[in-house]
């Protein structure tokens, strides 16, 4: 029993749907191989720009603060007036918003003032590392986080104190709570990131000074000593690590008033979920365009199929000369069709084409490329009612000294040359032929004998003045006649001929004309 065969329109729809369907397999199996990576690369160099963004915003707090330590230190000349610096610490606290608590200190680490009064600590001597840098040094600094004398996490920022002398007083000082609402933890803690993305402040040995969970702060982050020295020396950077069994993606950005690095960590969605969003987005869209191929291609398909089936209708019962007949009613809009009208028509033509290439070489020299003596002949009968119509024949001068000194192949290229030149010399009407040997024969239409003449004496120079790559230089004689009435072009020829042979035995590289008055050479009539 034979197998049945599949109808195109089944064919069709198969193949399109089907090759979709692979296509998007593959596709979607690259985008899990070697989309993540990129994914990952993306997640980073954004972690990266927004830490670099909060840097600059916490660089800019931190030299606010500074400065407006600074102005408050230009207000307070003494320490003996216990209400001016109780009120310049109130209003520098609450005014500017950015410290916790304000204090001023005497050059005997004694507290002279403080904000709020709450704390209840003026008069007490504080003993900290901090006060005695302050102190030592006399100088603005921003302090590593320590534990205050009321038992506060914070960070210390100081700026020395005056007499209008310039004697040493002391100093001013404003605390940031790290574990506690500050205006830092509220620039942090507000952005726009994702819920999940944690901020942290890191210092380059690894300390955690603030973060999102109170309970890191004060912790040192378990980074390797390459990390902390990537950290250290990095303005920016970006690595990757472990932490409660998942990684985290961190990128980073160091500030440039203290010490302190800028982290962020993770994002809204990890890099998995981000995939598996993009691979269901892209299952949804590519089955639409499954359906919509489909669809497209269930009412394509009768119309594809018909001009085959039409086709091969037509070839079955009709043969090759039944649809040479009938193929153009046939739309074959596509190539399949096209091609298979085209088969038969070559089929007919072939036979037509093979006598039509035998009958151009027939007519051409294979040397030159020029029409030979039987194609010239061919070819005249379309001009020899044209008038005024003029012949040329040209022949090389001692062309049989160049075959025997060069070889017949220098002669060969010497020909294939002047049939250059003459072609590059003529113009784009004008018959030109080998008749034989050295010998060529042009038809000029619509030429008069003196135009002729100039046309020649144009090649004549032409050949004179190449060198040619076997024979150096070769000159060329031509004789040029005119059709008389209504002449036969073997008397014309003939003319032409005996101009030419006048021009060899004048010397050679010459132009004759043939007139009714004689041979006259075109430099002589020229002169005349």
């Amino acid at each position: 029993m034979p197998l049945r065969k599949f109808r195109l329109r089944t064919l069709l729809i198969t193949l399109s749907v089907g090759g979709i369907v692979f296509t998007s397999c593959v596709l979607l199996g690259a985008l899990l191989l070697f989309q993540k990576s990129n994914i990952e690369s993306s997640l980073l160099e954004s972690n990266i720009a927004y830490a670099r963004k909060l840097a600059e915003t916490t660089d800019l707090y931190l030299a606010t603060a500074q400065r407006e330590l600074a102005w408050s230190a230009t207000q307070i000349r003494r320490l003996d007036d216990a209400n001016l610096l109780s009120e310049e610490t109130e209003r520098l606290r609450l005014q500017s918003g950015f410290f916790n608590s304000v204090v001023v200190v005497d050059h005997n680490a004694v507290i002279t003032a403080i904000s709020p009064d709450s704390l209840n600590m003026v008069g007490v001597k504080v003993y900290s590392e901090v006060s005695r840098r302050a102190i030592s040094t006399q100088k603005p600094f921003i302090s590593a986080p320590y534990t205050s004398v009321s038992g506060n996490y914070v960070v210390f920022i100081s700026q020395p104190l005056l007499a209008s002398d310039g004697h040493y007083l002391g100093y001013i000082g404003g605390t940031i709570y790290l574990k506690k609402q500050s205006m830092l933890s509220n620039i942090l803690s507000q952005h726009f990131y994702g819920r999940s993305a944690t901020v942290s402040i890191v210092s380059n040995d690894g300390l955690i000074i603030f973060s999102h969970d109170p309970a890191r702060v004060g912790e040192r982050m378990k980074l390797n000593a390459q990390l902390l020295k990537q950290v250290a020396t990095n303005e920016t950077g970006r690595f990757s690590e472990k932490s409660g069994g998942k990684v985290l993606l961190t990128g980073y950005a160091s500030m440039h008033v203290t010490d302190w690095n800028i982290f962020i960590a993770g994002t809204s969605e990890t890099v998995e979920s981000i995939l598996m969003k993009t691979v269901l987005n892209a299952c949804w869209f590519l089955l639409g365009i499954i359906i919509l191929t489909a669809a497209v291609m269930a009412l394509l398909a009768g119309r594809v199929a018909s001009p085959l089936e039409k086709l091969a209708d037509r070839v079955r019962d009709g043969g090759s000369d039944a649809q040479a007949a009938s193929l153009e009613s046939i739309n074959g809009w596509y190539y399949e069709a096209d091609r298979l009208k085209e088969a038969v028509q070559q089929h007919r033509h072939a036979v037509a084409g093979r006598l039509a290439v035998l009958h151009d070489e027939a007519m051409t020299d294979p040397l030159t490329g020029l029409l030979n003596r039987r194609g010239f002949y061919t070819l005249i009968e379309k001009w020899e009612r044209e008038q005024p119509l003029c012949v040329m024949a040209i022949d090389i001068d001692h062309f049989k000294k160049v075959n025997d000194w060069y070889g017949h192949d220098a002669g060969d290229a010497v020909l294939v040359q002047i049939a250059s030149l003459l072609r590059d010399a003529g113009r784009s009407g004008d018959v030109i032929s080998r008749f034989g040997g050295e010998e060529f024969i042009l038809l000029l239409p619509f030429t008069a004998l003196d135009a002729a003449a100039r046309i020649a004496e144009r090649m004549r120079k032409a050949v004179m003045a190449t060198t040619f790559s076997y024979a150096g230089e070769i000159t060329v004689s031509a004789g040029v006649a005119s059709f008389e009435g209504h002449e036969e072009i073997d008397v014309v020829l003939r003319r032409a001929d005996e101009a030419l042979y006048e021009a060899k035995h004048a010397g050679r590289n010459k132009v004759i004309m043939a007139t009714s008055a004689g041979f006259i050479s075109y430099s002589a009539a020229q002169l005349s």
